[in-house]
């Protein structure tokens, strides 16, 4: 339809290759709405006249209630498809006007946008639903006494609250990120034209506010052709897969023979085809996969975009896909790391067991050595490494549980910085449960500051939520707001 120069028609694998047909019906129902606003200003600048806008809105309803009514075949993309559908329904003398003074270039990033802003507020809801079940888990595992790891070895003496509400803090983050990303998205490219605007009389601020965007992106070229904000979503999405991911790795890594801290619901395990015995972490194992083919989306989008001059081009076709794709990934991942946080069995007296069977409470006795004894810290360190040294020598099954008041004097024979009563007195002070429960910097994990935390942590989602409810509002109310200015128009209401 929009060959008014060539002299014969696309081949048909040409056709085939530039089509977005497959992919299109994720912005029909947009670009329907954006149609009917468009229409709306080209009637308050006199382009259309009352009945023939009344006669486009009737039969951009219908496709709306029967998209099959739309032919596909044979078109480009789905602007093309419905303009055509347009004409030939109701006739080009009033089909024909509905793409005065926009272009498929402008058509298409608003479509984008718009879609882009609700996913972003499914997936902040999605995300909060997730931080609020890692924060009710982590209140019911602050007597949850664990090893934490850095490198995959013993560090210090922890709890499961503590590292729950290690990634509900990860994932704040991310809600503030989309939230700031928000305001981004909703800024309106309608009416920039195809790069250079427009000498028609039109009114993109009206547009803008019809559609629910708070502003417009003022220059043409950059309202047409920038994809930034696709780079910035998609990055989001990656993100949130990758923190997704670690917390599969822990959660299979936990879940296994070897650790059994944690146990996957039946809901969440699948088995094995040959091995009765098996119970599968496959959700979680996928949530890793998935994370890569996020990851993937976003070099595809950034790759595309790296080597294109100003202006569009049709390139930009193709970073639609991806940013979808990473959408569909998140949302399918949050919803199911939600499920497994709920039904998740920590399995808290194989998690003290291994606590007590640990020496990661040994940066304790050596803070205990400087705090109560004035001992230098490098010198509390190296005394401690060599009491550990002996001890597992020893085949301790207890930390330091063998060790007598001789040998303890051997390594201060060599050390000379305090004497054998005051380090066996520091040694027995501290066990897994008193070595959470007597750090208390900020972020510590004993239940007092993990109870502080969760109680702000708390009030911060209570906004999030509030913020988010008003913006999914906001977006709820633009099709009301349409269709009572349609009808204002169209019935003399006033």
């Amino acid at each position: 339809m929009y060959r008014s120069r060539h002299k014969e028609d696309l081949d048909k694998r040409t056709l085939n290759f530039l089509s977005s047909m497959d992919t299109d019906d994720e912005i029909l129902y947009y670009d329907i709405l954006c149609t009917k606003v468009h229409a709306v200003m080209l009637y308050k600048i006199h382009i259309l006249n009352r009945d023939e806008i009344s006669q486009l809105i009737r039969e951009l309803d219908s496709v709306l209630r029967n998209p099959q009514r739309l032919t596909r075949e044979g078109f480009e993309d789905i602007h093309e498809a419905l303009e055509t559908h347009l004409i030939k329904k109701i006739g080009i003398d009033i089909g024909g006007k509905v793409q005065t003074g926009r272009s498929r270039n402008d058509q298409i990033v608003t479509d984008i946008r718009i879609k882009a802003r609700g996913d972003a507020i499914n997936i902040l809801v999605h995300l909060i639903e997730l931080v609020k079940a890692l924060t009710a888990k982590s209140e019911r595992n602050l007597d949850s006494i664990m090893p934490l790891y850095t490198h995959l070895q013993q560090a210090q003496i922890g709890n499961f609250a503590h590292y729950l509400l290690a990634y509900s803090d990860a994932l704040l983050r991310e809600i503030d990120r989309l939230l700031s990303l928000y305001d981004r998205i909703n800024q309106s490219p309608l009416g920039a034209g195809p790069i250079g605007g427009s000498l028609l009389p039109i009114d993109r601020n009206m547009t803008a506010k019809l559609l629910g965007f708070e502003n417009i992106i003022s220059n043409s070229i950059d309202a047409t052709s920038s994809r930034d904000f696709m780079i910035e979503f998609a990055s989001n999405m990656a993100s949130i897969m990758i923190t997704l991911s670690r917390i599969s790795e822990d959660f299979i890594i936990w879940s296994s023979q070897e650790f059994g801290f944690i146990e996957i619901s039946d809901r969440h395990a699948s088995t094995s085809s040959a091995m009765p015995q098996k119970r599968n972490p496959d959700p979680l194992e996928l949530t890793r996969s998935k994370t890569a083919i996020a990851i993937g989306n976003l070099t595809t989008i950034m790759t595309i975009l790296k080597s294109l001059p100003s202006g569009y081009s049709r390139d930009l076709q193709d970073t639609k896909i991806p940013l979808w794709s990473s959408v569909d990934l998140v949302l399918s991942s949050l919803a199911v790391m939600t499920d497994v946080i709920e039904h998740l069995s920590v399995k808290k007296d194989v998690m003290i067991k291994a606590s007590n069977k640990s020496y990661a409470i040994s940066l304790d006795i050596a803070e205990v050595l400087v705090t109560r004894y004035k001992v230098p810290f490098r010198a509390a360190h190296k005394l401690v490494g060599a009491l550990v040294n002996l001890s597992v020598k020893k085949k301790d099954e207890i930390p330091f549980k063998s060790l007598t008041s001789s040998d303890i004097k051997d390594i201060l024979s060599k050390e000379t910085v305090i004497t054998v009563d005051k380090v066996i007195k520091a040694i027995g002070e501290i066990d897994s449960k008193r070595s959470v429960n007597i750090r208390h910097s900020k972020g510590a994990p004993n239940p007092t500051e993990q109870r502080r935390i969760i109680k702000q942590r708390k009030l911060l989602l209570q906004r999030y939520s509030n913020h988010v409810q008003k913006k999914k509002e906001s977006i709820a109310i633009v099709k009301e707001n349409i269709t009572n200015t349609i009808k204002t128009i169209i019935y003399h209401k006033q």
